[in-house]
């Protein structure tokens, strides 16, 4: 053998030990084995078995039976597709105890035949562990796990995720499964969800309903988080989900609660209030019924006006809590509406109040002019009152831009572009634990307060589509801001004011009112004024007039008893095509107006009335008219 021979074989031998020792230092189990699973070579053993026993058994001796018809199913495919294959399965990683491997399998080819199989077995025992602490932590959350790949449209779902979804052992296409299960209501904010995710990096967090094969309908809570590769390319999208029908449930009846304690305490303020003005009116007709001359009974006619204009005023004010307030809407600069009110306001103020104005908005908006005087007014009013001692006020205006993530910790506000009114005051502040109550009507912190202004703006600002919101600390002030949905339209002036009514005897008035009190004053007033008038309490007693002269005008109340007066007005103009028509009511149960506006070429007019409000709607719905004030 020559010295080159020598050093070339030493240099192989070199070769084997290293390869020897790098397969018997590898953390993994690598065998080879025959076709029909007997082991031929083995880099390791496990603890408490020895090479001679191990060699020329098969590999269904290491794993436990209900695993033996997968491994030769793995096994059999590897030869048959000469591709490696892989699967979970139990085995010994000792002698007398199981663990959990991962096992690849791949065919060994010779000559254009696999001859053998290399088995690599990854010892995951610990891993498998922490996988079912981690399953068990998530089933006692309720948590289940889903993946999606947003470029294939393909997904996985957990155990945990079929339950919580209905969804069977082999579900359909990820996107499929989306498009059925989630509610149609919901599918377009879970659709754009899933497109905007690649590009926030998030996936919600999100709250819809799904529906079960069985029809049953549920609330979850889902949310996610995209994973890139290392060249930063979206690969899936992996997230969680919980059944929320329970808490869903339990806050809608906390929600009812809190509904029951408001109305609780909105009917005790209301029968206080009325009440105290009942006890006064009451007090006063006893007094002029005794009472021996005009001048004695002249004042005490005006204390029962003032009050039954108080009781009026605590009317509307319950309406604009309620949102049941029937408003005429228009197009509204506030920047001009705040400076028409400057004055007044720093009348109201006083001198121990230093306030400051600034104007900054260039957009309008849309909603009933007196209405928002009044929410300015009462915000104002009570700054005022929260600085009894003098300080500072700043009312502002200002464009701002509401987006998602600027409104997500306020469920009732939608994103858009919005006016924001603010008022900011330098007074007391609220305490933490009235924050939540503050806009709940007859809830109040200040000695002698209704309860009923900040009511009056939530509900009058909802109404206009609107919203506002509080913040404030003890001891730092308040700012309360209005949100206003912007509006493209230029703002319209106020029509003038035309002078006193018109006064035309040969126009013939039907009056229908179901209450004989307000139909005998309605009557009186416009007999007065020369019309010449025929009042019924109901829609039914006004159709039976039949054969007698047209009528110029219709006086109906909305509510009425049987046929409502929206009706009543559609049969009276079709035997009276010239009818105009005059609706009146304290509540309009939505039949002549929709979320509070009027609904187009309405006349209306809130009870109560003075007779001169009503002579002079009437003479403006009769002017209106084609050929109208002849």
């Amino acid at each position: 053998m020559t010295e080159g021979h020598e050093e070339r074989v030493k240099a192989l031998e070199a070769e084997v030990r290293r390869l020897r020792v790098m397969l018997e230092s590898a953390p993994d189990f690598i065998t080879n084995v025959t076709n029909d699973g007997k082991f031929l070579y083995l880099n390791r053993l496990a603890p408490g078995f020895r090479m001679e026993q191990v060699l020329g058994s098969t590999v269904e001796a290491y794993v436990p039976p209900e695993a033996h018809e997968r491994a030769r199913a793995v096994m059999k495919a590897a030869r048959e597709t000469r591709s490696v294959q892989q699967y979970a399965t139990s085995g010994l990683i000792s002698k007398d105890k199981l663990g959990h491997y991962l096992t690849r399998v791949s065919p060994v080819i010779e000559d254009g035949e696999v001859t053998s199989l290399v088995m690599i077995a990854t010892d995951v025992t610990a891993l498998e562990e922490q996988r079912i602490l981690l399953q068990v932590a998530l089933d006692a959350t309720g948590l289940g796990i889903w993946s999606y790949n947003p470029e294939s449209g393909g997904g996985t779902w957990d155990q945990a995720t079929r339950r919580i979804l209905g969804l069977p052992e082999s579900p359909p296409p990820f996107e499929r499964v989306m498009s059925e299960i989630v509610h149609p209501e919901d599918r377009a904010m879970v659709r754009d969800g899933l497109r905007g995710a690649p590009s926030t990096g998030r996936y919600g967090p999100l709250e819809h309903r799904v529906l079960r094969a069985n029809g049953e309908v549920r609330w979850v809570a889902v949310s996610g988080q995209v994973v890139r590769n290392p060249e930063g390319k979206v690969v899936s999208l992996v997230g969680s989900v919980q059944d929320i029908t329970e808490r869903r449930v339990l806050e809608a009846r906390l929600l009812e609660a809190q509904k029951l304690e408001s109305i609780g305490r909105l009917a005790g303020g209301v029968a206080h209030d009325f009440n105290n003005m009942l006890t006064a009116i009451l007090g006063n007709v006893d007094f002029a019924a005794e009472a021996t001359s005009l001048d004695e009974i002249r004042p005490l006619l005006a204390e029962i006006r003032h009050t039954a204009e108080r009781s009026a005023a605590l009317t509307a004010q319950l309406l604009a809590f309620a949102r049941r307030q029937v408003i005429a809407p228009k197009v509204l600069d506030p920047n001009a509406l705040l400076s028409r009110l400057d004055a007044l306001l720093r009348r109201l103020l006083g001198e121990q109040i230093r306030i400051t104005v600034q104007l900054s908005s260039t957009c309008c908006v849309r909603a009933d002019e007196s209405q928002l005087e009044q929410v300015i007014m009462n915000l104002v009013t009570n700054a005022r009152d929260a600085m009894p001692r003098g300080g500072t006020l700043l009312i502002s205006t200002d464009d701002v831009l509401l987006d998602a993530a600027s409104v997500a910790a306020q469920p009732d506000v939608s994103p858009g572009r919005y006016v924001a009114i603010a008022v900011v005051d330098s007074g007391a502040g609220v305490a933490p634990q009235d924050l939540p109550h503050i806009f709940e009507p007859f809830y109040t912190t200040r000695p002698g307060g209704t309860g009923l202004g900040l009511a009056t703006c939530y509900g009058i600002v909802k109404q206009s589509g609107g919203h506002i919101l509080v913040q404030s600390q003890l001891g730092r002030g308040s700012t309360f801001t209005v949100y206003l949905p912007h509006v493209e339209a230029e703002a319209r002036a106020a029509a003038p004011v035309p002078g006193g009514p018109k006064v035309t005897a040969s126009e013939r008035v039907l009056l229908v009112e179901d209450e004989p009190a307000v139909r005998a004053v309605a009557e009186r007033a416009l007999l007065r004024q020369g019309y010449r008038v025929h009042s019924v309490g109901t829609a039914e007693q006004a159709l039976q007039l039949r054969g007698t002269e047209a009528f110029d005008l219709l006086v109906t109340d909305v509510v009425l008893p049987g046929m409502d007066g929206r009706e009543l007005a559609l049969q009276l103009t079709l035997r009276w095509p010239e009818l105009r028509v005059l609706f009146i009511s304290g509540y309009t149960q939505n039949t002549i107006e929709h979320g509070g506006v009027l609904d187009p070429g309405i006349s209306f007019l809130q009870k109560p009335f003075l007779p001169a409000e009503l002579l002079a709607a009437i003479r403006k719905v009769l002017d209106d008219a084609p050929g109208g004030g002849r």
